[in-house]
């Protein structure tokens, strides 16, 4: 068994810059409860902005803007990120992109938001997928770094199952998988830990088979510690100010308190998870709807974790693949 090699991801360059990008084309409104917006800027790239003053909470976004810069400098496949400019002429030209709310609609702020490169194109055979079929996670050639994404998740309190998206590479037809949507970790919108065993996985449950290795996870975890502190001793200085309304302060201590019991957050979070599987028998899960994908425009479903997770894993044991066997034995 091989330790990950975590140079694999990495980037030279820290995302530590004052640059931002223009949007200047709006494509169309993205799913989700924060209801973020794809546009093209003035790089000719495409974005996923997710907008201050979102409907989802006040820390959103700067939950969106850590997530992404802490998992990138740890060597994990995220979307790259950057700071996007929304002019009044922009907003006001493309009301699509207002937010709505049970109130009315409300017009977002002009100014800087946050927006992460689409990965792939649009449209076409480039197009970015969610789904993941469990026939082919063999497939995703960067699989060990769901493992690793996890780990992350559990240390910052992530309370929204994990995303991602698969993008096939032209060379030779495998899948890609990059790590996206950040806005509930550290707590969630109001930074308030809470645990929720289980909450930190992606659905789809198959995608762990096989990765869980104790000396693999002892490294993930070594790994972080070695270089999440120096992480979070800059990332803070970067990250706008109107972006969050939080102790900010409070948080990064709290994230270093968790990261010192990192070994026995992991532990604790994948033996109850398991628990909870245990817990649903197979016939009252298969009982209740799989939200599936969420379609363009429609509201974020994922607040139903449990019923997904039940699903998913009542599906993953009749399978006898758990992945967290050897975990709380």
């Amino acid at each position: 068994m091989s330790f990950v090699e975590f140079d694999s991801f990495y980037k030279e360059e820290h995302p530590c810059s004052t640059v931002f990008l223009s949007a200047n084309k709006y494509i169309r409104k993205m799913k989700g409860g924060s209801q973020s917006i794809l546009v093209q800027c003035d790089d000719d790239r495409f974005y996923v902005v997710k907008m201050a003053g979102n409907p989802q909470g006040p820390n959103v976004v700067a939950n969106e803007f850590l997530g992404s810069v802490i998992a990138g400098a740890v060597g994990l496949p995220v979307a790259e990120s950057m700071v996007i400019h929304l002019s009044d002429h922009f907003i006001d030209s493309e009301p699509d992109i207002w937010f709505e709310l049970p109130s009315g609609r409300k017009r977002p702020d002009a100014g800087l938001h946050f927006g992460s490169l689409l990965v792939g194109q649009p449209s076409g055979p480039q197009r970015p997928s969610e789904y993941i079929s469990p026939s082919r996670i063999n497939s995703i050639a960067n699989r060990d770094a769901f493992l690793g994404m996890y780990i992350l998740d559990v240390w910052a309190n992530h309370q929204d199952n994990r995303q991602a998206v698969l993008l096939r590479r032209s060379d030779d037809n495998a899948q890609e998988a990059f790590f996206i949507d950040h806005g509930h970790m550290f707590g969630g919108p109001d930074w308030n830990f809470r645990e929720r065993p289980g909450a930190a996985l992606h659905l789809e449950s198959s995608v762990y088979s096989e990765l869980w290795h104790d000396e693999v996870v002892s490294s993930w975890i070594s790994h972080f510690r070695t270089v999440l502190p120096e992480v979070l001793s800059w990332v803070t200085s970067i990250l706008p100010a109107r972006w969050y309304n939080g102790d900010l302060r409070s948080l990064m201590e709290g994230l270093i308190h968790r990261l010192s019991n990192l070994t026995e957050l992991v532990q604790k979070d994948a033996t109850r998870s398991r628990q909870f599987a245990y817990q649903n028998s197979e016939n009252d899960a298969l009982r209740l709807s799989d939200s599936g994908i969420h379609k363009l425009r429609t509201p974020d479903t994922r607040s139903a974790f449990y019923r997904d997770l039940a699903v998913s894993y009542a599906k993953f044991i009749h399978s006898d693949r758990v992945c967290f066997a050897k975990l709380g034995s």
